[in-house]
């Protein structure tokens, strides 16, 4: 039977990239975004690999649009084997005190209560359905943060934390996490981030930061089918793609 998989965060980055791999692999898929135009390009593409591919346009903060994706899926599909919790956003740089706010609950509602609420909503689906595998997409920041991005570092630290509770919680019910941490990506989530970049933020941010290989989105997403199809022996784990900055 053909698995399915549902992405969040699906429509550029690294989103597009785990798609297109998994559409050339014949997974049926189920592609969430907030970016519609960007979303059907990438549901397009995929499509025209061969692949079963359908959009939803979603907030991922949203709870009623998670519950809208994820019924979505199963009405589609009848279950979710494989889920992305993918979707993500940086805040620009900014010492803790000078954030407002409004830039706090934003990326707190992005890269943690999103993920949550699809955890919420997709494990009783794989429950019923004899288990499946939970890939978070999280950072090198939830290893050590960077200078001026506690914020998005403290949101991707939790989502870690939320990957091990999986993995101890819910193993028993065959139900497997795995965390997957790049650190430079080629793609355009720092263009948020950078606005406030100023030379002493970036000579902080080098002098924080240790010598690492940027990767392109098609490489880190083979992490993330590795960390798909290995999650029985992965789970509760975080795979370190941070390109040689973490030795742990």
């Amino acid at each position: 039977m053909t698995k399915v998989a549902v992405i969040t965060g699906a429509a550029t980055g690294l989103g597009r990239a785990t798609a297109l791999k998994l559409a050339t692999k014949g997974y049926h898929l189920v592609l969430v975004d907030f970016n519609e135009k960007d979303g059907l390009q990438t549901t397009a593409d995929a499509k025209a690999m061969g692949s079963e591919v359908h959009f939803v346009q979603a907030d991922v903060s949203n709870e009623d649009d998670v519950k809208r994706y994820v019924a979505r899926a199963v009405e589609l599909f009848g279950t979710i084997d494989y889920f992305f919790n993918n979707a993500g956003i940086m805040i620009p740089f900014r010492l803790l005190h000078e954030y407002p706010v409004e830039e706090y609950n934003r990326i707190m509602d992005i890269n943690l209560k999103g993920p949550f609420l699809g955890i919420k909503y997709v494990i009783p689906v794989m429950l019923e359905h004899g288990g499946g595998t939970i890939i978070n997409t999280v950072s090198s920041n939830s290893f050590k943060p960077t200078a001026y991005n506690g914020i998005y570092s403290a949101s991707k630290h939790a989502l870690a934390a939320f990957t091990k509770s999986i993995g101890q919680d819910y193993q028993d019910q065959h139900i497997y996490a795995v965390g997957v941490a790049p650190n430079t990506m080629q793609t355009t989530i720092a263009q948020n981030a950078t606005v406030t970049l100023d030379a002493t933020v970036g000579a902080a941010i080098h002098a924080s930061t240790g010598k690492n290989i940027a990767a392109t989105a098609e490489e880190v997403a083979e992490s993330m089918i590795f960390a798909m199809e290995n999650g029985k022996l992965l789970t509760g784990s975080i795979i370190n793609c941070a390109g040689g900055e973490i030795y742990n």
